[in-house]
């Protein structure tokens, strides 16, 4: 293994993972060894910054062990496995680049609001939407996780279906699931949410 390059640790989803699949560290720490060179070659030429290149192999690393039927994707051989991986850090650099698009756009609209005259905006309506906002983001974190998660992906982050299936180790139909049931859910907390600010 590369001086300096540290194997991946766990999270919750990844023991669940490990638990099912007993051999699969041993499995993820033989391609550490055989790719994390490459990798981080492939996300240097991809523009990511030398500072974060390590963060991003153990992001990668981490999603790998998530992945379901692992196994059966790794049996190819050497040269397919590299490119499953590059496939994989491809993904991981889109989604990054993603955020930081969707960061920029976010502090340029809080500077246009911060251009706004504030008494064109009376305090019940500003209380109004605050508690909306609460309200709406109560009902998120209050969704299942796999439901949260694709919903934050598409929406915040513009990920296609495949890459979330990808990231979260589903299938792409059940991401697409995921996804009604979570607008579903929103829909009928807005409404609730709606017709209370009306009786008030």
């Amino acid at each position: 293994m590369a001086k300096g390059v540290t194997k991946p640790a766990s999270s919750n989803i990844v023991e669940l993972a490990l638990r099912e699949n007993p051999g699969r560290r041993q499995l993820v720490n033989k391609l550490f060894d055989h790719h994390a060179r490459a990798l981080r070659t492939f996300l240097l030429g991809r523009s990511a910054r030398r500072d974060e290149i390590e963060d991003l192999v153990q992001e990668l690393f981490m999603r790998l062990m998530a992945v379901q039927r692992l196994e059966e994707k790794m049996a190819a051989g050497t040269g397919s496995n590299r490119s499953y991986l590059l496939t994989m850090a491809n993904n991981l650099m889109v989604d990054r680049q993603r955020k930081e698009r969707v960061r920029n756009a976010h502090a340029e609209a809080q500077r246009d609001v911060g251009c706004e005259r504030i008494d064109d905006r009376s305090p019940e309506r500003i209380l109004a939407v605050q508690l909306e906002l609460e309200a709406i983001r109560a009902v998120i974190l209050d969704l299942p996780p796999h439901w949260r998660a694709v919903l934050v992906l598409r929406r915040f982050h513009h990920m296609t279906y495949e890459d979330i299936a990808l990231n979260l180790g589903v299938t792409k139909t059940q991401a697409e699931n995921y996804m009604r049931r979570a607008l579903r859910k929103l829909r009928k907390a807005r409404r609730k949410i709606e017709a209370e600010g009306e009786r008030s």
